[in-house]
């Protein structure tokens, strides 16, 4: 753990130096990355947190070690093609547990969770002023963001934010677009040296012991991560009965869903437009997931499998129990009933996330030849690209 550490220090200093160069490479305006440069100490502060509260966890719990990890699901797919969907609806079977935005940002490890939960209490016994505030805050300066990706600290979220403390986490490509060892991370399968892969999957299922060490060792494990449609393979390695349900959505949709989803983001870190070369970038990663999804799911047919956006709007409890079927895990009564509650809701969707191919000099026939080989494995005639989001 200390040569971990090291280590993601050493990625930490490279990131800021990075920062400090990128009004100068990235044509990113001062006032960007100001806000950036003191936002830093307190960010890097927090990570700092989550180590000694895991070296604390060392010594105080642990237990958690010995916790086993059962049959975890792990929902992938391309960014913008219903995983958060998905992800709410699974989280809302009571065998099942799952990351919460708290505990991606604030509760790692055992010791900070046993502290947060208990401040919860304790907020709840004097009648919640500070949950009463959080809530305050979330509609005043987030609730611009509920059509793009709703954020709450107690919904379901992404645990790639985990990763956050070795600089692993693909979400840092938006301050530091050029952060190399993050492009490599999206392609874990494929660019990873085999040590670091060991390493990061080591850490990762740490995370996911604790979690369950406080939550529940009898729980399924549920995790959704769209960075992590990379990692199919290392998953299903490392977690020999785990299960992968991907969602997929037709290229022409997701493609500028994703880049318009970025825009505010990379605004916010001081970049006047948003870079070709990221652009391209980002189009090749998505490539590389709709063809790394597929070949997961033709070599595992009985572990990994496939749900079409436009089925989990349109027919959600029927797709989901198939999907699970497909993969050999049952439903549970209360499950079912949650899920054809869900269905009716999911039928009524619509969102008011407006975006186009245009506005990034893109069009369909670009996407279409820079994606023939996706066009040629999915059946996307079934996903039209004009569906409303469903995240």
């Amino acid at each position: 753990m200390p040569l971990l550490f090291l280590k993601s220090l050493g990625r930490f200093v490279a990131l800021t130096w990075q920062l400090l160069l990128s009004p100068l490479r990235d044509r990113r305006n001062l006032g960007g990355t100001l806000i950036l440069l003191l936002a830093l100490p307190f960010f890097l502060l927090l990570q700092l947190l989550h180590w000694l509260t895991f070296a604390i966890d060392e010594i105080l719990f642990r237990g958690y070690r010995k916790i086993e990890i059962r049959e975890p699901v792990f929902v992938l797919g391309p960014p913008r093609s219903g995983t958060t969907h998905l992800h709410h609806v699974l989280s809302a079977d009571d065998e099942s547990t799952t990351f919460r935005t708290w505990e991606c940002l604030f509760g790692l490890s055992v010791t900070s969770r046993k502290i947060m939960l208990g401040l919860g209490a304790l907020d709840r016994i004097v009648g919640r002023p500070f949950g009463r505030l959080g809530s305050w805050i979330g509609r005043r300066w987030l609730s611009s963001m509920d059509e793009i990706h709703p954020i709450s600290l107690d919904d379901p979220e992404e645990d790639f934010l985990c990763l956050m403390p070795l600089a692993a986490c693909f979400l840092l490509i938006v301050p530091f677009p050029r952060a190399a060892w993050l492009w490599k991370i999206a392609r874990f399968d494929t660019d990873l040296d085999a040590s670091d892969k060991r390493e990061l999957m080591a850490w990762y299922r740490a995370c996911i012991q604790k979690h369950l060490y406080v939550f529940g060792p009898d729980k399924r494990f549920l995790s959704k991560n769209a960075s992590f449609s990379g990692m199919a393979d290392a998953l299903l390695e490392e977690f020999p009965d785990a299960r992968i349900l991907f969602t997929m959505r037709d290229p022409l949709a997701t493609v500028p869903s994703q880049l318009s989803s970025l825009q505010p983001a990379l605004k916010l870190c001081g970049f006047r437009r948003f870079n070709d070369s990221l652009r391209d970038e980002l189009l090749s990663l998505l490539l590389h997931y709709y063809e790394h999804l597929a070949a997961a799911a033709e070599s595992h047919p009985d572990r990994v499998a496939m749900l079409y956006n436009d089925d989990l709007r349109d027919e959600l409890a029927d797709t989901v129990l198939n999907a699970l079927a497909t993969v050999g895990l049952e439903a549970s009564e209360q499950f079912r009933e949650s899920l054809h509650r869900a269905s009716a809701a999911s039928r009524q969707h619509s969102s008011s996330h407006q975006y186009t191919l245009e506005e990034f000099d893109l069009d369909k026939q670009l996407i279409a030849s820079s994606l023939e080989h996706v066009y040629e494995q999915y059946d996307f005639a079934r996903s039209p690209a004009g569906r409303a989001d469903t995240k």
